[in-house]
């Protein structure tokens, strides 16, 4: 059974490292962010765990305990939020370099002024883009919005023109999707994503409306998507 990971929110590495050394106020600790931060966990966790082993990394010098769901038999690596996703290094170590992504800094200048090779900075930068947008965003199902708004910018990857297909709601982005095309079959495909991590959260989310601009096949994949849903026109 392969091994995923729970990110916790450890205020600091000394809180962490202590936790890991004490089982019970390790337990204790999981149980508090369970109340107050459920969604960060699986919802076979309520049922119960067992701590199950250790694994030390020897590139972070830094011990990881591992649980396993008394439901499910699942076993989980418990990792503090200081510590990127693959365990590939500290938040501090990659956190000015991924800063200078955003102006399209090149890996291999990052590489060159922060260490490591240029590999290691493009895997750094695509764990960014692999969390849940819907379910980071939003944390209970009472809080996520049903009406919404829905356009697609107009850009370049690779010399290539897409669209991005973008949901928000509020102040919120939920939803932001590149496609190759904005037909309506790849308009489905990319608003289609936030749909699928909207019910990653509420399972039966069934939005009220949706605003859009003219452009018809960003309506027609709105009505595939969510038949129910209501379309204004902006």
């Amino acid at each position: 059974m392969p091994h995923k990971h729970i990110c916790l929110p450890f205020p600091t590495e000394e809180l962490y490292r202590a936790c890991v050394q004490d089982l019970s106020a390790y337990r204790l600790f999981l149980l508090q962010q369970l109340a107050r931060h459920p969604e960060l966990f699986p919802k076979a966790m309520i049922d119960g765990f067992t701590f199950h082993d250790t694994y030390h990394s020897r590139k972070l010098n830094l011990a990881f305990r591992r649980i396993k769901l008394k439901q499910t038999g699942q076993v989980f690596t418990l990792r503090p939020s200081f510590v990127m996703p693959y365990l590939i290094g500290s938040t501090d170590e990659v956190e000015r370099a991924l800063y200078l992504r955003q102006w399209g800094v090149p890996f291999e200048a990052l590489a060159y002024v922060f260490g490591h090779d240029a590999m290691f900075w493009y895997r750094a930068w695509l764990n960014l883009g692999r969390a849940n947008l819907v379910g980071t965003t939003v944390k209970s199902a009472e809080a996520m919005a049903r009406d919404l708004i829905a356009d697609e910018k107009i850009t370049w990857v690779a010399g290539k023109e897409v669209a991005v297909a973008t949901t928000v709601a509020g102040p919120c982005f939920l939803g932001v999707t590149v496609v190759e095309k904005d037909d309506t079959e790849g308009l489905e495909s990319g608003y289609g994503e936030f749909c699928e991590e909207a019910r990653a959260v509420v399972a039966d989310f069934d939005p009220r409306w949706v605003c859009t601009d003219g452009w018809a096949a960003t309506r027609e994949a709105w009505r595939k998507l969510f038949p129910n849903i209501k379309l204004v026109l902006c």
